[in-house]
């Protein structure tokens, strides 16, 4: 066998190899989907765990979205303002109205919670893998998939849309601070804000309050399936975690194309 063929078969052995194992990942988390269903009865005893999950989610994520957030809203508009230097600046509002409440919000939000709590959550039940606590849960017929992913996956479903809301109005407002601060731009921030209450409906909220539903179900899956998948030693915690945030970033682009082109449709 020549060296051209030894080398093209590694490659196609590496794409095969990589191949099965993001399916047997994806297969993975579509297997733990399922067994998530349980019945709100459930979900109503164990209503301490997902406010314990909402209440961590919501520490670790608001003091960096509101500085991000902020800034962003900043950045957009200077960044606007500058491109409409021979135009009209005032659709300043509208522009910074609808990119962060569609797109820049959800996006920004969804990547800090999946590198700051869904890496966590990553670790923590890898942890729990590799020194056999999950073991011991199924010996004591404690079924870990309803003891520990059900409350993450519940609350991250439900606190990241109203992160989301939250950092669409922290953008906002360093969008209005910026107006009344930096010198290149020339309108009032009456005139911004007009301008974006009459360009940004309910509908455009709603649009990123859906992603963040749909990202935060995603990012909980994808960490709890990795932290699950974990065995080996401690040095594997920290490759599931680099891969569970990788997958998690990779997720959330794929994921919002589709829901912009379903929101397309639906208009």
């Amino acid at each position: 066998m020549s060296s051209s063929d030894t080398h093209s078969k590694g490659w196609l052995d590496r794409l095969g190899t990589t191949l099965l194992m993001n399916l047997e990942i994806l297969g993975a988390a579509v297997s733990l989907v399922g067994a998530m269903w349980t019945s709100p009865r459930r979900l109503w005893r164990d209503r301490d765990k997902i406010f314990t999950e909402l209440v961590r989610i919501g520490n670790d994520t608001l003091p960096i979205g509101f500085l991000v957030s902020f800034f962003i809203g900043m950045v957009l508009v200077i960044q606007t303002a500058d491109q409409l230097s021979n135009y009209s600046q005032e659709i300043l509002g509208s522009v910074v109205g609808l990119a962060m409440t569609k797109e820049l919000g959800p996006v920004m939000i969804a990547f800090l919670v999946a590198g700051r709590v869904g890496s966590a959550i990553t670790a923590q039940l890898g942890s729990m893998s590799i020194y056999d606590e999950i073991n011991a849960l199924r010996t004591m017929d404690i079924d870990p998939v309803a003891y520990l992913v059900t409350p993450r996956t519940v609350a991250m479903t439900l606190a990241v849309p109203v992160l989301v809301l939250y950092a669409d109005a922290v953008g906002i407002l360093g969008g209005v601070v910026a107006v009344r601060i930096d010198p290149s731009i020339t309108i009032s921030a009456f005139q911004f804000w007009d301008n974006l209450t009459t360009w940004l409906s309910l509908s455009d909220i709603i649009v990123g309050m859906v992603k963040g539903l749909v990202f935060g179900l995603a990012i909980a899956i994808i960490s709890c399936t990795f932290g699950l998948r974990t065995r080996g030693g401690t040095e594997q915690v920290a490759t599931q975690t680099t891969s569970a945030v990788v997958w998690g970033f990779v997720m959330i682009i794929i994921l919002d194309y589709f829901i912009v082109r379903a929101a397309l449709l639906v208009q």
